[in-house]
């Protein structure tokens, strides 16, 4: 069994290329959100079912999973016309972190 991670972000893993990156695959996909829905365990964010979508959303779980190792993500993906799921998942100090740090840890990503 696997140790379990702590629940911190470690946004110094990113180059200031990298924070640059990322804080334009966030802002995208920001604009591109449907929806939001609580899980038990974590969030489930609802994204247009497109290629592109599913494109950023794969390029930022990659470096998201970086930063935030004590994360699940799950993209759930069926055909074009249907939404692409994203949850992020953890324990329950992960789903706090989740619901009041998130966007606080995202904008000091890109803020740097």
């Amino acid at each position: 069994m696997s140790k379990e991670k702590p629940v911190a972000c470690c946004h110094t893993v990113f180059t200031k290329e990298q924070r640059e990156e990322y804080k334009n695959i966030w802002g995208e996909l920001e604009s591109r959100r449907q929806g939001i829905t609580e899980l038990e365990n974590g969030y489930q964010y609802q994204f247009p079912g497109d290629s592109e979508t599913l494109r950023l959303i794969n390029e930022w779980v990659s470096m998201e999973r970086k930063c935030c190792p004590f994360l699940t993500f799950t993209v759930i993906a069926s055909h074009a016309e249907e939404p692409v799921l994203l949850q992020l998942t953890g324990n329950d100090e992960a789903k706090a972190f989740l619901r009041t740090d998130i966007q606080t840890k995202i904008n000091m990503i890109i803020n740097n």
